[in-house]
């Protein structure tokens, strides 16, 4: 991202996450289990060659059993004009989701896309809009509002469902398509 925008032209898909040191705007904060007394801890780090790391510890303790980073853009975006965001990942055997909100608010409704990457070759993810599920506190949310896609405003990445131990998932930029 540059200039508080989200990169892009009309030949190139618009990226909303960047994992590149030089260009990403986006600061991701912790938001894990430790809301509720939990031990779990997650980060993300921008290493060489763009590739972003998700990485930390679940745990079970007190109450644990997730871990969450949330960055909000730059400005809000308007996404309506495409289908779901793509991206390179490479796993460690866990599942994954990446978190969309139409606040900055942690405490709004995040919609969440789960996926499961490869563990030995980087794969191409793609999660479409209108798969993602409203959800409040780990909870699907049935009377939701659809995910509004002309104000995009923040981005998460979750592991949870109690999958214990360390985890670390490898990405690149995600790009709208």
């Amino acid at each position: 991202m540059q200039n508080g925008k989200i990169q892009g032209n009309a030949r190139q898909s618009p990226t909303l996450a960047s994992f590149n040191q030089k260009v990403s705007q986006l600061t991701w904060q912790p938001l894990g289990d430790r809301v509720m007394g939990g031990q779990s801890d997650g980060a993300v780090v921008c290493a060489e060659g763009g590739v972003g790391i998700f990485h930390g510890t679940v745990r079970l303790d007190n109450g644990g059993g997730f871990a969450s980073v949330k960055a909000d853009l730059p400005e809000p975006f308007n996404a309506a004009h495409y289908t779901g965001i793509e991206l390179l990942a490479l796993g460690d055997g866990k599942t994954y989701k990446i978190g969309l909100r139409n606040s900055t608010d942690r405490r709004s409704i995040v919609y969440q896309h789960a996926f499961t990457p490869e563990t030995e070759d980087w794969s191409r993810v793609r999660l479409p809009f209108s798969e993602f599920i409203p959800t409040w506190r780990g909870k699907t949310l049935t009377d939701a509002e659809p995910l509004n896609l002309e104000h995009l405003a923040s981005v998460s990445l979750f592991v949870s469902g109690r999958q214990v131990g360390e985890f670390r998932l490898r990405m690149q930029d995600w790009v709208l398509f």
